[in-house]
């Protein structure tokens, strides 16, 4: 398992996307999500971003994450706030839903973690005709040194960060013909922990990598900062 996830989930932090929810708020304050329509949150984590989807919207959503402990946190933030959202454990690369499923995917900061060509094909397979794709995603700025390199890929597991350009790129690829950029300041900062579930042993190297994350954005923040994008399927 991928060690700044681990992080994540043992820390059980809530928001600790780009942006954070702020960021998510904003997003999600120009939606017209309807009772009626069904949103996956895709690599859910603690489940705070789908909590405030089902309370704000009234609307049918799932949530589904790779790491147990972020899906038992989910779900026991579920059942606390009384809200009756699917958690399921799975792998976002290959989804158990039927096709055509969603009227709205969301990532936020999860396909860059993933085999990114093999997820946007399985969105798109899950999304309904006219369905809407919301992404947050690690972008670089400009082509990236062979260090810069190594370090995302000892500290995040990532194997590549896409520019902007790749992005569209790859979500043309698999059939997202309406892609539009929403503004955003675009600067990766050290994340602040304002929602936390922490379990009950958490090892020193997990704090070892969560100052490693800080001092790499600190350091690297003006060659890699994030996008966001709305694409819809036409």
């Amino acid at each position: 398992m991928n060690q700044y996830l681990d992080l994540l989930a043992h820390f059980g932090i809530g928001g600790a996307h780009p942006g954070g929810m702020a960021l998510t708020h904003s997003i999600f304050a120009k939606e017209k999500i309807k009772p009626q329509d069904h949103v996956l949150d895709i690599g859910c984590g603690t489940g705070k971003t789908a909590s405030f989807l089902a309370k704000n919207f009234n609307c049918t959503v799932s949530a589904i994450d790779l790491h147990p402990t972020m899906i038992e946190k989910a779900k026991k933030r579920f059942a606390t706030e009384g809200l009756t959202i699917k958690a399921i454990l799975g792998d976002v690369q290959n989804m158990e839903f039927a096709d055509h499923s969603f009227n709205y995917v969301l990532s936020e900061s999860v396909i860059s973690f993933t085999d990114i060509s093999k997820t946007l094909s399985e969105i798109a397979r899950v999304l309904k005709e006219n369905g809407c794709l919301l992404m947050i995603e690690m972008t670089a700025e400009q082509d990236l040194s062979d260090d810069v390199k190594e370090k995302v890929v000892e500290i995040y597991g990532i194997d590549e960060v896409l520019t902007e350009k790749e992005w569209i790129s790859r979500l043309q690829q698999v059939g997202f013909a309406d892609i539009e950029k929403i503004p955003t300041s675009g600067l990766l900062i050290p994340s602040e922990i304002a929602d936390m579930d922490l379990s009950d042993h958490i090892s020193m190297a997990l704090h070892d990598v969560w100052e490693a994350h800080n001092q790499f954005i600190e350091q690297n923040g003006h060659l890699i900062n994030y996008r966001v994008f709305k694409c819809y399927l036409r």
